[in-house]
């Protein structure tokens, strides 16, 4: 009996526990879902003749969008400054160094994206604090147009990362990114893992053409005839290693050549990255 007993009140004590468990949860204060804070945004405006944008920028992760009114093609390369270096004395190395060696150990290259006459290209940045130049050179011979701008960093909490459906890293001397992706709208992540300045340039070879083809062309030094054997489907201008960026593409499907084209100036003579083997083949399907 006095087993039983012991056992019926256990039971009784269960349930009560039970109950009240369930009363605490329902009267429970739900945990608040934290507000996910904006990014802030910058709108650049390039023309064939003028490049704007605002003076001054938040540091951290800045949504830019970049609008071209031009006729032609413009992707303005955006650079961090090294502390003390001007954009006059930034300006007048790349003029008279024709390596391109000493202008470079003046600035950190954050890249950049291509907008086609008419057409919007949306990005993403991760300024650090300091001085950087937006510089557009343009396709013909005249003047590169530029734009000056500082970063300063804020108080408030930081916006998250967007979240990239396809991530791209650049090394020596290889893209690690998928084979195969949808077409559709698409978050990019492309970041420099290398040792050294890379660029991504995503074409469409013309039928019969060849990446040796392609190459030949490229080192051969003499002024093209024509258009060139290959489309231009989207391009990253030339990153600094251990930068990165969100670059928002919508690539039709088929069947492309990524590329970088860069010289290794470390290589005797310099060779290109092309020549080291930076090539990759993406597929994009329905």
């Amino acid at each position: 009996m006095i087993g039983k007993r012991w056992m019926a009140t256990g039971w009784r004590l269960a349930a009560a526990a039970l109950l009240m468990g369930a009363l605490a949860a329902c009267n429970a204060t739900p945990t608040p879902t934290p507000t996910p804070v904006p990014m802030p945004a910058v709108t650049v405006e390039i023309s064939d003749s003028a490049l704007t944008m605002p003076a001054d920028v938040p540091a951290g992760l800045v949504a830019v969008t970049l609008k071209n009114s031009g006729q032609a093609p413009h992707g303005p390369i955006f650079a961090r400054l090294n502390d003390g270096v001007t954009q006059e004395q930034f300006m007048e190395t790349m003029q008279t160094d024709e390596s391109g060696t000493a202008a470079l150990a003046l600035v950190s290259l954050l890249g950049g994206a291509q907008a086609q006459p008419g057409a919007s290209q949306q990005m993403v940045f991760d300024f650090k604090p300091g001085a950087y130049i937006a510089i557009d050179m343009g396709e013909g011979a005249g003047p590169p147009l530029m734009a000056n701008f500082t970063a300063t960093a804020g108080s408030g909490p930081a916006p998250a990362e967007p979240a990239a459906t396809v991530n791209a890293e650049l090394i020596d001397f290889q893209f690690t990114l998928p084979d195969q992706i949808k077409t559709g709208a698409q978050t990019w992540k492309i970041a420099n893992k290398g040792g050294q300045w890379h660029e991504m340039g995503i074409f469409k070879l013309n039928e019969g053409v060849t990446v040796d083809d392609v190459m030949a062309m490229m080192m051969s030094g003499e002024e093209s005839q024509g258009p060139p054997p290959f489309e231009t489907m989207a391009f990253w201008a030339p990153m600094s290693q251990g930068e990165h960026a969100w670059l928002t593409m919508d690539l039709p499907p088929g069947t492309y050549t990524v590329l970088c084209f860069l010289p290794d100036f470390s290589s005797t003579p310099p060779m290109s990255h092309l020549q080291h083997g930076m090539v990759r083949t993406l597929t994009v399907t329905e």
